[in-house]
Order: structure tokens, then C-alpha cells, then sequence
């Protein structure tokens, strides 16, 4: 039997995708991601800074750069433009 596909998830302390090892999210997790949270992008902004914290804690205790992480976790979530980002 063949199971289900892991989902491009996170691996800890690393922050490495479990499924295809980019740096988390890679792609494939923020377009997941981008669906899961369709209209509700706060909540996704929530989700990732904390998930940005977490993040920075870990590779700080590896001694990994972190100085990217920003980027990486929020860094893809573009502003709105209009009355509906105001």
C-alpha cells in the first residue's frame, strides 16, 4: 500500500523541509500554506512570525546564520494594495 504523500513540513531544529530539504517554506508549503490560510492572511502572518521565533531560536543554538530567516518566513507574503489592506 502506498501512503500519502508527506507534507512539506518543517523538520526541527534545522528548518529544513521534511519532504523535499529547501529551507522551510519552501515552495511547495507556501503555496499549501497560501490556501490553507486563503482569507485570513493575518492568521497566516501570525502563524509564520511565530513560526520565524521558533525558527530563530532553534538555528541560533545551531550557530546558523539567521540572518536571512526574515525574508525567508515573511519576507513572501506581499502587501495588499487598496481599501481592503488599510
Amino acid at each position: 500500500m502506498i501512503g500519502a504523500p508527506r507534507a512539506h513540513l518543517p523538520a526541527r531544529p534545522t528548518w529544513r523541509c521534511r519532504r523535499c530539504g529547501q529551507p522551510w517554506p519552501c515552495g511547495d508549503a507556501r503555496a499549501a500554506l497560501a490556501v490553507e490560510y486563503r482569507g485570513a492572511r493575518p492568521a497566516l502572518a501570525v502563524y509564520l512570525a511565530c513560526a520565524l521565533a521558533d525558527a530563530l531560536e532553534d538555528l541560533y543554538r545551531l550557530g546558523v546564520d539567521t540572518s536571512g530567516a526574515h525574508a525567508q518566513f515573511l519576507g513572501w507574503l506581499r502587501a495588499r494594495s487598496g481599501p481592503a489592506a488599510e
